[in-house]
């Protein structure tokens, strides 16, 4: 073959793969086929091997996980489910559980178009759009059927509820059958099935009765789930859903989620709203929809897409039992919290009730302390005791207690023993000084919290914070407000007792920069948006840190520095919200997605509703409500004016503390800030003082400890005699020691002397007074069978 023959079969050869390669990439691609089932009422306790085959073979070939339903109140009817799909967002019917809106042909007695589908509407879909103004969170119903059609993707709704769904907003649903058809979901089924061939199919399997016909309605709704994974073909992705809770039950729960297709590994579901292995919200369906057909997320959809975890294979093919128990862990979590903890909340104030009750007889008065020793050590268990719930209830989450055979007795009892571990290691920290005890349980305490935030708050929701639990709907990751409280009381108090020897020594700089570091550290573990993600918590945390610096500094705060304060705070809390903002939206926190809502002009809602919300924890609580922010503000009181109130006591805490007096301010400012810029409101209050009291407590009582007078008879009165060091059987410091002899009374002092002599040593950590010494040797008197009145002197700590 000569030169000029190959050159031209080459190009030949060339031309005819170039046509053929872009015939190919020309062929039209298979279109992703995506069905939801919703089937209101479906729990994991519904579903078995032996009672559900096809929901249970779901679970195993494809991911699962439970669903968190909660919409806009307490418990989610079928329609506010269906709405909060057709919006992306949380949305609600009335407030009485109805029925759903009748569907009927929008042209009744006129035949379509040929080759158009007949459309129907929705009944009253104008006053259910109304109505989502009311809700706080102004939902835009169709909106998901408004991002369908930008992109000409057709879509078939099956049953009541799903023509909800895929309403558009004027109530008009385009195609629609009544009962399910396995035809809808072939491509090639014929033309008379106006709604064939659409790449979306919504069903609506109905609701499970609770009582008698749920395990009828169970098998009919499993047998339906096993006609669509037949007919909807291998490539297909199926979801079924528990939308929503019972059609006629006043409980909520946690309900079943599971997904199937050819890009779902074998694993848990998750997503980006709650960043939990096997939890999903009911407000992540409709971005999940649209993904998977390949259309992007609408920016107004609140929730993200479901995927599985990474890197985690759960469970295999044949493992559904092993899934489904794990999903019922959930279940019985909720339940044993819910039961539970109110019992603990009340068993923690009757506690200290009773311990502080006797402890201000004590402290608050001690002319006549050895009677009242034994109430002392009363009230020192109980702090000891009471501080150490908070860490161990958080604890107790590392434990597998609720798949045990008796989770309610095994979750008491783990916390009864982590309390009394936390307890015992506080006690046995050193007498002197005052406030290791109580730094060492504040310390546990934060760290364990901020170590739980920074690792996937998985600790969170338990009997101190049921708040926080997934059935609430609120906070999936982060720091809740009430684990804020606990955690921002915790570090301020660590950072105030690590801070103490150094103003003690008059190394007040150092003590600063100990502050400092640890306070920025918990700004940081709050505000990050990866770890405690917490808009109001550095708002608070922020003013709190600054109080306990400038009282360790010896600065006064004015109003202009306290202007600065503020600034800061809200610097602070924008440049971590900006942060996340720069993310992409499947990955933003709710700091993020507010900063996005202010720039699309809808933040308002969003703040009205919080301030709604801190005013209904006032109201909602009752008489609890106001007795928890009296008590908030009586303790206040108490912590900045202990001399009008005679609390002798925590002046003497003043003085053997330095630094716990700007402590106990930090924390009081943080939680009042907390109380007005959270939605939990008064549930701040009760956190802080639920955390702070008994550490607080702690320290006075080892205060006391250390300044009692020593025993005398009960007609010897307390003198106010003042001894030297020699006085006191003590020897005198060495020249070159740099020892100061301090001595003081500790008994007898009548109110005036109280002041400035306490007021110093708040800043000093001693009591300086005018000290007469003998300049003559002193005598020992002969043993008498009356004592002379009992000195003590403090060592300068």
């Amino acid at each position: 073959m000569s030169r000029r023959s190959l050159l031209t079969a080459t190009v030949l050869l060339l031309t005819v793969l170039s046509v053929a390669g872009t015939a190919d990439a020309a062929a039209p691609q298979p279109r992703p086929v995506v069905v939801l089932v919703g089937i209101a009422g479906l729990s994991a306790k519904d579903v078995s091997p032996h009672a559900t085959p096809a929901l249970a073979r779901l679970a195993a070939d494809g991911a699962s996980g439970v669903l968190v339903v909660r919409s806009v109140r307490d418990r989610t009817c079928p329609l506010d489910a269906w709405l909060t799909l057709s919006a992306g967002e949380r949305a609600a019917g009335p407030a009485e559980c109805a029925p759903l809106p009748r569907v009927t042909p929008r042209q009744a007695g006129r035949a379509a178009r040929p080759g158009q589908p007949a459309e129907y509407t929705v009944a009253d879909w104008a006053g259910l759009a109304r109505d989502q103004a009311s809700t706080g969170y102004g939902a835009e119903l169709g909106l998901l059927r408004a991002k369908l059609g930008r992109e000409s993707t057709c879509a078939t709704a099956v049953g009541p509820g799903a023509a909800v769904a895929l309403a558009n907003a004027h109530g008009i649903v385009s195609r629609y059958t009544p009962t399910f058809d396995p035809t809808v979901l072939s491509a090639s089924a014929p033309a008379a099935g106006a709604s064939a061939g659409c790449p979306l199919t919504v069903i609506d399997a109905g609701g499970l009765p609770v009582g008698a016909g749920r395990e009828e309605a169970l098998r009919h709704a499993d047998a339906l789930v096993a006609q669509v994974r037949a007919n909807a073909g291998p490539r297909a992705t199926v979801l079924v859903a528990g939308i929503s809770d019972e059609p006629h039950s006043s409980q909520t729960a946690l309900r079943f989620a599971a997904a199937v297709g050819p890009d779902i590994d074998r694993s848990w579901l998750t997503s980006g709203s709650t960043r939990q292995n096997a939890l999903v919200q009911l407000t992540d369906l409709s971005p999940t929809l649209t993904e998977e057909l390949g259309i992007g997320t609408e920016d107004g959809f609140v929730g993200s897409r479901w995927r599985t975890t990474t890197g985690e294979s759960a469970h295999g093919p044949a493992s559904a039992t092993t899934a489904l128990e794990r999903l019922r862990a959930f279940d019985t979590t909720n339940d044993v919290v819910v039961r539970y903890g109110l019992w603990v909340f009340v068993a923690l104030v009757g506690v200290q009730v009773v311990g502080y009750g006797l402890a201000l007889l004590v402290l608050a008065r001690t002319r006549r302390a050895v009677w009242h020793d034994w109430a002392g050590r009363v009230a020192l268990v109980a702090a000891l005791v009471t501080g150490a719930v908070p860490c161990a209830a958080f604890l107790a989450g590392l434990l597998p207690w609720a798949t045990s055979t008796l989770p309610a007795q095994s979750l008491v009892l783990a916390l009864a023993v982590l309390t009394g571990v936390l307890a015992y290691l506080a006690a046995r920290s050193p007498q002197d000084p005052p406030w290791a005890a109580p730094t060492t349980l504040a310390l546990l305490t934060a760290v364990v919290l901020g170590v739980d935030v920074m690792t996937g708050s998985h600790l969170q929701g338990n009997l101190v914070t049921p708040g926080d639990l997934p059935l609430v709907g609120g906070r999936f990751f982060g720091f809740g407000n009430v684990a804020f409280a606990i955690f921002a009381t915790s570090m301020l108090v660590a950072a105030g007792g690590l801070a103490a020897r150094r103003v003690q020594r008059r190394d007040r700089r150092s003590a600063v920069l100990i502050v400092l570091g640890m306070g920025l550290a918990a700004v940081v573990v709050d505000g990050w948006p990866g770890w405690g993600a917490d808009f109001g918590g550095v708002l608070a945390l922020v003013p709190g840190v600054a109080v306990l610096v400038a009282g360790v500094a010896g600065i006064r705060l004015n109003l202009r520095r306290a202007v600065l304060i503020a600034v800061a705070a809200v610097a602070a809390v924008s440049a971590a919200a900006v942060a996340d903002w720069l993310r992409p939206a499947e990955s933003r926190s709710h700091l993020g997605t507010f900063v996005q809502r202010v720039i699309e002009g809808e933040a308002a809602p969003v703040i009205l509703r919080k301030a709604e919300a801190t005013l209904a924890s006032v109201t909602y609580g009752g008489p609890l409500g106001w007795l928890g922010i009296l008590g908030y503000l009586a303790i206040g009181a108490l912590v900045l004016r202990p001399r009008r109130f005679r609390a002798r006591a925590l002046l003497d805490a003043y003085a053997t503390w330095p630094t716990l007096a700007p402590t106990l301010h930090a924390v009081l400012v943080t939680g009042l800030v907390g109380f007005a810029l959270n939605d939990s409101g008064v549930a701040v209050l009760a956190a802080v003082l639920m955390a702070g009291v008994p550490l607080a407590v702690l320290g006075v009582v080892r205060s006391a400890a250390l300044t009692a007078p020593s025993p005398m008879p009960v007609d010897v009165e307390v003198g106010t005699v003042e001894a030297g060091p020699a006085e006191a059987g003590q020897d005198e410091p060495a020249p070159d020691s740099g020892e100061e002899p301090v001595a003081e009374s500790t008994g007898g002092r009548d109110e005036d002397t109280d002041g400035g002599a306490y007021k110093k040593a708040a800043h000093r950590g001693t009591v300086e007074e005018p000290v007469e010494q003998s300049t003559e040797p002193s005598e020992v008197p002969e043993k008498s069978s009356v004592e002379p009145p009992a000195t003590r002197v403090r060592e300068n700590l």
